[in-house]
């Protein structure tokens, strides 16, 4: 990989996790205020808790999610870039013949 290649690649990097990390302090934020609004808001603490606990079940669900899929796209290769010092695959003919199919 040139020096080039890698200074994008490096900066592409440091970009998404600067957004990451917005995305993570807005969810905190948002999660702030939604938490203030219904202990004003609702007239039990015990219907604030059971809310406060789908939410927080909510969260772990989507937490789970999120991981499973980065762990998934960490394992497969990604797809329209050839590896360095790999041929690249021609568009016409490059494919496999395929079987024929039995009736």
């Amino acid at each position: 990989m040139t020096p080039v290649a890698e200074k994008a690649e490096l900066r592409d990097r440091r970009r998404l996790a600067r957004r990451r990390r917005r995305l993570a302090r807005l969810d905190i934020a948002l999660g702030v205020l939604g938490a203030i609004v219904l202990i004003v808001a609702t007239p039990g603490l015990a219907v604030s808790a059971l809310i406060a606990l789908l939410v927080l079940a909510l969260c772990g669900l989507s937490f789970v999610v999120e991981r499973r899929r980065r762990t998934r796209n960490r394992r497969s290769p990604r797809r329209g870039r050839a590896a360095p010092g790999s041929p690249r695959r021609s568009g016409a003919g490059s494919e496999r013949p395929r079987p024929a199919r039995r009736l």
